[in-house]
């Protein structure tokens, strides 16, 4: 692992949790939880049971890129090497990867779209640019690597929502123990399901967010024309969640629950 002992690492958290959003792993035609999880689970299964020899391996990627359909982001490579890892499958991760048991601690990475030293020293903006103590909420609060990996890959998102919780507390930084305390779980719970449940989301728009620092896929600004006109106070959170209002009564229900939202997170640090 390429990172410094004092920072909040992102990638792989638990057994349950961790990231594969820069290997592209949401950006296929099927992003919900029960398609990727049938997905990956099956391209495992099929991955252990390869000889590892590069004609197989580079065989092996071709067919699941073949197989997988148009991604929403056709220019955001989608790893076919990307899969679940760990004993019981139950987190994903690289199937390259030299600490993977069938790899007998070969790095196979180098067969890999972008090659084993880019694989090894990138860091996402997450990594770079949330406050550590937020960071170390989000690790410590994830249950799961779906939800997981569609939040932490979201630094803009993020960013946003932490400044309102910063300056709605009226505090400089966040105690991540407090936040995580047995009582507060179940709030901070609400972040972890904000893309996937945002009633809001235009249905055109990718669950998968491009975060790299080129503007190949923008995020497209929030149309208000079907509103008062007026540009919501929320206006930088919703863009990133996608948000498309029909109504001043959808954007006056949006803007009530993100407020009610935030209060709640702010009130788990105060």
């Amino acid at each position: 692992m390429n990172h410094q002992k004092n920072d909040v690492y992102l990638c792989q958290v638990s057994e349950t949790v961790s990231c594969g959003a820069c290997c592209g792993l949401y950006n296929v035609p099927d992003a919900s939880f029960e398609g990727l999880f049938r997905m990956l689970r099956r391209r495992s299964m099929v991955f252990s049971t390869l000889p590892r020899t590069m004609d197989a391996i580079l065989d092996f990627g071709r067919e699941e890129t073949a197989n997988l359909g148009e991604p929403p982001m056709p220019e955001f490579h989608h790893c076919p090497y990307i899969g679940l890892i760990g004993e019981g499958l139950t987190r994903v991760g690289c199937l390259l990867h030299p600490q993977a048991p069938e790899n007998a601690g070969v790095d196979y990475r180098g067969l890999s779209h972008y090659g084993s030293m880019t694989c090894g020293m990138y860091f996402c903006p997450s990594h770079r640019n949330l406050p550590e103590n937020f960071k170390k909420i989000i690790r410590n609060l994830a249950d799961d690597w779906y939800a997981y990996g569609l939040l932490i890959s979201e630094p803009i998102l993020l960013k946003a929502i932490y400044g309102e919780i910063i300056k709605r507390a009226a505090v400089t930084d966040i105690n991540p123990e407090r936040a995580g305390m047995p009582g507060n779980r179940s709030v901070w719970a609400e972040l972890f399901t904000l893309k996937t449940k945002w009633p809001f989301r235009a249905e055109s728009r990718p669950l998968a967010g491009y975060f790299f620092n080129d503007p190949l896929y923008p995020k497209p600004a929030v149309n208000y024309d079907k509103t008062d006109g007026t540009v919501s106070k929320f206006d930088s959170i919703f863009r990133e969640l996608h948000s498309q209002f029909n109504s001043s009564a959808d954007l006056a229900t949006a803007e009530e629950y993100l407020g009610r939202l935030l209060d709640d997170f702010s009130a788990t640090i105060a």
